[in-house]
């Protein structure tokens, strides 16, 4: 893996010119994170923190240190458009990969749509306020209500989509000048109010006491609620793909807009609370506000015999997106209107930046398949993904007009989360395959600690707005769906396809809707396994379908692998011997970097419904693997049923033992038993009682052979009482003189890799005849168990067999 020649599953057929500098995506960082959260939401945050605003933005210029470390370095090494999704992918797997991908998307379009509502805003404001321009009522349209404000959101995001089209320099271009411009206005706005406060220590300082009025509690909501605005490292990243050296270049823009960002929003918490006092209309806007029911705001208190003596940051939170704004009319001449039109510019390059990255993201995952190919289409002229633009513009629009999305964008900071342990993977696994351009000291306590910060702050949050995370739960299963009924089927079809390549086929004449894929990989073993499989193949009035792989190195292109499959062939060919004439038998070759994946492909490409493998009989003790690597990967990952036989040498058992306990696994051991008593085995159904009473499983038998017996299949049936199943089963093997015993799966603590479970495992290991385990398919608990596995780890074995 290397950021050279892309990740593995990376598509290398559309590339985006570069052409952004250090210079410019620093500019694209803090244009993202000067935005709503300085000019709509500082005054809110107020609020809920009082002067302890100083030290909320602080805390998340902490927090956001930690994660920006990580995408500092994922973005040095791995510079693709994409970012954040794009390691998920790598380091997770692709339904995870999905849902970072989805969220982030959602997370940026919220930001935009939430940029152009304050644009709007502060639009409609300047403009009857200052101007005495009458604008038109707001009207009701079905079941939105339209009014000035949010045609000025929609105008914006559609200039800002057209923009993003234009191509990257033009968008970098409109960044900077309005970063620059709101910039400016900031530094001004501080150095008035720094002036004030030096020059009237004592008032100011009387500003900050109480300094945490609603305690820890009031600076945590408000770091929650500004939280957003810190997210510009991760659309720096987005821009890897397009920056003149990334390696250098994008660790470099993360620190650099880190620190400027911090240390503005620090300088403008001290000046809004140090250098306002509260008017008697200061205080009547206030209370405007609170009667409007806005902001989340609590009542406004009574009014003191001394208007001074009002709490500067409680007005300011009844104030709400407009605290800013009042406010910088004391501090400096025309403050509120330059507040105003700075906050306009602020709010389009905010928007600019964010349209950006939603655009990249969900060309990252049209690129990826996991969305349609029309969002990684690129512009023949301009170079630009322009349908993912145009899609992710309209997304953002939609947003602005018809969702309150105010409270959804307070849990956007969960999309960290799986970036972090994304870190930890990659650098385990492929970190001496990557040329890093930085790496982040402490591994892996850094990523570690951006978990642990972020998920407590976003824990916290719901506590002031669950709606927040209502709406952030409703994109995730809207999500989920869209993941299971398309771009499930998507991502399968796409790595078949550049995972395995068919070289060679043979088909029979007749095909049949039953199918059994064997994998050859040994001649021992091929009779043994091509018997088997047609005996079931022949009662299912099916077919069978043999394939071998010819594996070449990861280094090598399968499209170069044909030379690997001569002794493939040959191994087919001499296992067609075995095939008999009553059963339609097929044969491919194909070439794959790996066998336990190809062989899954093969049977996921020709809807095959049962995987016949061969075991040599021997458990991995030491390892992390339970029958071997192959095994274990076909056995987890099928799409079908599988059957395992241990390869005795003794290809036509004529005595077969089937404990059965009932269950879907049992049912299929029962379906093996069928089989070979259809070709002439005297077939027993056993079952061991260890806690229960011997009568009813008698009669539980005896069901069982009288439904096989209306299909004209005759077994016998036994019971025997024993502590331990496995010994039990093993012992009335021998001493009945059994040549074959078929088991289905137990069932297994969900946590643990255990194939079959320990029952099976151990008749398996330790029977001197053939033994098959069988596994029904169960998709559900399927996905449900990897999982689990995946995120949490190994657990305890369970020793309850055939369900």
């Amino acid at each position: 893996m290397s950021s050279e020649g892309g990740l593995p599953g990376h598509s290398d057929n559309e590339e985006l010119a570069r052409d952004l500098s250090v210079f410019d995506i620093t500019m694209i960082g803090i244009g993202a994170m000067i935005g709503a959260g300085i000019f709509v939401l500082t005054g809110l945050a107020a609020g809920q923190a009082g002067p302890g605003l100083v030290m909320a933005f602080a805390f998340n210029g902490f927090i956001t240190i930690f994660t920006g470390m990580v995408y500092a370095e994922l973005g040095s090494a791995i510079p693709e458009a994409g970012g954040g999704y794009l390691w998920v992918r790598e380091a997770l797997g692709r339904s995870q990969a999905f849902l970072a991908g989805w969220m982030s998307w959602f997370a940026h379009a919220v930001a935009g749509s939430l940029y152009t509502l304050g644009f709007g805003a502060f639009v409609h404001l300047l403009l009857t306020d200052y101007f005495g321009i009458r604008l038109f009522a707001p009207v009701d349209l079905f079941v939105l209500t339209i009014g000035p404000e949010k045609v000025f959101a929609a105008f914006a995001g559609v200039l800002f989509a057209y923009i993003n089209f234009r191509g990257a320099k033009e968008t970098g271009l409109a960044g900077n000048v309005v970063t620059l411009i709101k910039v400016t206005v900031i530094v001004v706005l501080i150095a008035f109010g720094l002036g004030y406060i030096f020059g009237h220590p004592a008032e100011a300082t009387a500003r900050f006491e109480p300094f945490l009025p609603r305690g820890f509690g009031g600076v945590f909501i408000a770091m929650g609620l500004t939280f957003i605005a810190f997210e510009g490292y991760e659309i720096i990243v987005q821009s890897g793909e397009e920056v003149v050296n990334p390696k250098k270049s994008v660790p470099k823009a993360v620190f650099y807009s880190m620190a400027i960002v911090v240390t503005i929003y620090m300088l403008v918490a001290i000046v809004l609370i140090g250098a306002v006092a509260v008017t008697p209309d200061l205080f009547r806007l206030a209370g405007e506000g609170a009667a409007s029911g806005g902001h989340g705001a609590t009542n406004l208190p009574p009014v003191p015999d001394d208007i001074s003596d009002a709490a500067v940051w409680e007005i300011l939170g009844h104030l709400g997106e407009l605290g800013l704004a009042r406010a910088a009319g004391q501090i400096m001449p025309y403050g509120t209107i330059v507040i105003l039109v700075a906050g306009i510019f602020s709010t389009l390059s905010a928007l600019n930046a964010t349209t950006y990255s939603s655009t990249r993201v969900s060309f990252a995952m049209g690129r990826d398949h996991v969305l349609p190919d029309a969002f990684s289409a690129v512009h023949s002229e301009k170079r630009t993904p322009h349908i993912a633009t145009a899609l992710s513009g309209a997304l953002i629009i939609f947003m602005a007009v018809a969702l309150p999305i105010e409270a959804v964008a307070a849990a956007t900071d969960v999309m960290f989360l799986q970036v972090n342990y994304a870190a930890i993977v990659i650098r385990r696994e492929w970190g001496d395959q990557i040329d890093y351009g930085y790496v982040m000291p402490y591994f892996p306590y850094v990523p570690i600690i951006g978990i642990l910060t972020k998920l407590g702050l976003a824990v916290y949050l719901f506590n002031y707005s669950p709606l927040a995370w209502y709406g952030a739960i409703a994109w995730i299963l809207v999500g989920v769906g869209i993941f299971f009924l398309y771009s499930r089927g998507r991502v399968r079809e796409t790595e078949a396809e550049q995972e395995t390549r068919l070289i060679t086929e043979e088909r029979a004449p007749e095909e049949r809707g039953y199918q059994v894929l064997i994998p050859i990989a040994n001649p021992g073993h091929a009779e043994q396994l091509v018997r088997a499989g047609s005996a079931v193949a022949r009662h299912k009035d099916g077919e069978v379908l043999l394939t071998s792989v010819a594996t070449v190195p990861e280094q090598t292109p399968l499209s170069e692998g044909r030379r690997y499959a001569d002794e493939q062939r040959d191994l087919l060919d001499e296992a067609m011997q075995y095939a008999p004439d009553d059963v339609p038998v097929h044969q491919t070759v194909t070439i794959g970097h790996d066998v336990a994946k190809s062989i899954n492909n093969v049977a996921y490409q020709r809807d095959s419904d049962l995987v016949l493998l061969g075991w040599r009989g021997q458990r991995k003790r030491f390892s992390d693997y339970a029958l071997g690597s192959n095994i274990d990967t076909v056995v987890e990952n099928a799409e079908c049923d599988v059957a395992v036989v241990k390869t005795t040498r003794s290809p036509n058992p004529g005595h077969v033992l089937v404990p059965t306990a009932g269950g879907p696994n049992a049912d299929l051991a029962e379906l093996f038993a069928a089989a070979y008593a259809a070709v002439g085995a005297d077939v027993t159904l056993f079952h061991v009682v260890t806690d229960g009473d011997v009568e009813d499983a008698r009669s539980f038998l005896a069901e069982k052979q009288e439904a096989l017996a209306e299909s004209n299949i005759e077994v016998d049936t036994a019971v025997e009482a024993g502590d331990d199943v496995a010994q039990t089963i093993l012992r009335r093997a021998r001493e009945g003189g059994f040549d074959s015993i078929i088991i289905g799966a137990a069932g297994e603590g969900i946590l643990r890799r255990v194939m079959f479970g320990e029952i099976p495992e151990t008749v398996g290991e330790e029977f001197e005849g053939e033994v098959v385990m069988v596994r029904k398919h169960r998709p559900v608990q399927s996905d449900v168990k990897r999982f689990v596995r995946k995120w949490v780890g190994k657990g305890a074995k369970a020793t309850t067999i055939g369900r």
